[in-house]
């Protein structure tokens, strides 16, 4: 199994970064991609990279942090793909959720100028969309020549949107939250229906470690062994073998992300 979306640099993790390392390689973990959100834990991404053979970086500016997207910070994230286990530009979007951190109209521009990196750099892109995922279409559509790829993280949209970002080369990426909902619920079958309309060579599994810890683990610190539980609810909703679902969503991570 493949984590493709951990935070392991964060301080929730100083005390058991370690631990929780053996409990998912010693699980049969194979990888994991370690996201950064901003200049200090893209750094950090790519530091704990080259000291763990198994682990990869992503870098980027998070859309709560786009002011500091400075020509400055750009440049610095644009050497930190240079490095040799940097596989991912990312997480950077778009969050329109409750009170923004920034304006639309700074988190958009950051959002373009390291699409413009990514695409400088031949490297997937990793989308933190919340609350914005028709503006995120519209941005990616107004780059009419661009291939892009890439992965929506944490998504939680309907099967009509999973197949626009499908039609523009986009993976999809699950976490944990798709264990919150009651079965039969109206959230549950919405999600269902976007998981069982999935062509399953476009499916992506992530923790978001520290955050979104999956059913029965709610409430806790996540940590990327706990990805097998989001393997496991694809796996039911889908109707199939836990072990599959592990498999394909590992060789999927692994031809996105050259790993």
């Amino acid at each position: 199994m493949i984590d493709t979306h951990a935070h392991l640099d964060f301080s929730e993790f100083d005390s058991m970064r370690d631990d929780a390392l053996k409990r998912f390689f010693d699980a049969g973990g194979e990888k994991i991609i370690n996201v950064g959100c901003d200049m200090k834990s893209s750094e950090r991404s790519v530091d704990l990279a080259k000291a763990n053979e198994n682990i990869f970086a992503a870098v980027g500016i998070h859309p709560h942090d786009a002011n500091s997207a400075t020509e400055e910070n750009l440049k610095k994230l644009e050497d930190l793909l240079l490095e040799q286990k940097t596989v991912a530009v990312g997480e950077i979007g778009l969050d329109f959720f409750r009170q923004p951190f920034c304006t639309p109209q700074v988190q958009e521009e950051a959002f373009r100028n390291q699409l413009e990196i990514a695409e400088n750099r031949k490297r997937p892109i990793i989308i933190h969309c919340r609350e914005a995922y028709l503006e995120v279409l519209d941005i990616l559509k107004s780059y009419k020549t661009h291939d892009w790829t890439g992965v929506l993280h944490c998504f939680t949209a309907s099967p009509e949107i999973a197949q626009e970002f499908l039609q523009l080369g986009f993976y999809i990426g699950f976490t944990g939250v798709i264990t919150y909902y009651k079965k039969n619920s109206k959230d549950e079958c919405f999600l269902c229906d976007t998981i069982k309309n999935m062509p399953l060579e476009k499916i992506l599994v992530e923790t978001d470690a520290p955050y979104l810890s999956p059913v029965p683990h709610r409430g806790e610190i996540n940590e990327p062994l706990f990805v097998k539980y989001v393997i496991r609810r694809i796996a039911e909703i889908r109707r199939m073998n836990e072990n599959e679902i592990e498999k394909i969503t590992s060789d999927n991570a692994k031809r996105l992300f050259g790993i």
